[in-house]
């Protein structure tokens, strides 16, 4: 094994290839989520805070009731406008067209605004089914539509800061599934440099395990646990995100990974196996000092 690092290297990196095909096709968010002991439900409730959840639902509520005005006194002083109402009675009539089938939190995040001040954004999701509207010479097919309406909501006084609705044609499982179909050379990029980095990992460990370097190998694999993680991608939209570094510990030792939320775009975090580099490029030195005589002490 050790007479042929490069074929080892190429056999791990195509096994790995496969698996991985393998399991980003024939397993879902679901199934990782009831791997993990969870599910959509569950991971939403955990970390959706719930007094801004309710704040979200009431306003919602008054929304498809036409009930502006209440709705008006929710909002931020500094964002009501002459074309607040109007704003209002689009979203009314998106959300009035038909009655939805389900409505569900999809996303709740928080972040920093202006003046530091926190912000929660709650993003309900309304499905609405496929219908058939009547008109005055015939009949017209709405096909069915997803509405996702954001609830900016200002932690200190629990005030609205700003109401956005998007439709789509698709639902948020299908816009944020871990698909190859449609997808860009970001994606393709990512996914094969994680294919390589995992290959790497497996081989270095490999190496260290097979190494003649005495009781030092269990020290060396451990380091190889660790993890810089540089790079996050975002599966959906093919962004790759430099700006956060965090430290990782793996078991086995594999430098990428996909995470996910309970709705959101599955992310692509790729990591540097410092340890595994640093061993791989000094592992013939490594056994040299090994095996090395120790130094005697001279005599007549």
């Amino acid at each position: 094994m050790r007479k042929h690092p490069i074929r080892l290297f190429a056999f791990l990196t195509l096994c790995l290839t496969g698996l991985a095909i393998l399991l980003t096709t024939c397993c879902d968010r679901d199934d990782l989520l009831k791997l993990a002991g969870n599910n959509r439900a569950g991971l939403m409730r955990s970390n959706t805070p719930l007094r801004q959840e309710s704040i979200a639902w009431h306003c919602a509520d008054l929304l498809r009731e036409g009930r502006y005005s209440d709705v008006i006194q929710l909002l931020q002083p500094g964002v009501v406008g002459a074309e607040t109402r109007q704003s209002l009675t689009a979203i009314h009539d998106i959300l009035t067209e038909r009655e939805p089938v389900s409505v569900k939190v999809i996303d709740a995040q928080k972040f920093r605004g202006e003046g530091d001040v926190e912000i929660t954004n709650i993003v309900l999701d309304y499905e609405f089914p496929s219908t058939v509207k009547k008109t005055s010479s015939d009949k017209e097919l709405l096909p069915a539509k997803w509405v996702f309406v954001t609830f900016s909501i200002r932690s200190t006084e629990d005030s609205i800061t700003g109401i956005h609705a998007v439709t789509s044609e698709q639902s948020i499982e299908a816009i944020n599934a871990f698909t190859f179909k449609n997808k860009g050379v970001s994606q393709y990029t990512a996914f094969a440099a994680g294919i390589l980095l995992n290959a790497f990992a497996i081989y270095a460990i490999t190496l260290c395990v097979t190494a003649k370097i005495g009781p030092k190998k269990w020290l060396w694999i451990l380091l190889m646990l660790f993890t810089f993680i540089l790079v996050s991608v975002n599966w959906t939209t093919g962004d790759w995100s430099f700006d956060t570094v965090s430290f990782g510990f793996k078991l086995p030792p594999l430098p990428a990974n996909l995470v996910c939320s309970a709705y959101g775009p599955w992310n692509l975090k790729l990591g540097l196996p410092i340890a595994a580099i640093v061993f791989v490029l000094y592992r013939k030195k490594f056994e040299r000092t090994a095996s090395a005589p120790a130094a005697g002490v001279g005599g007549c």
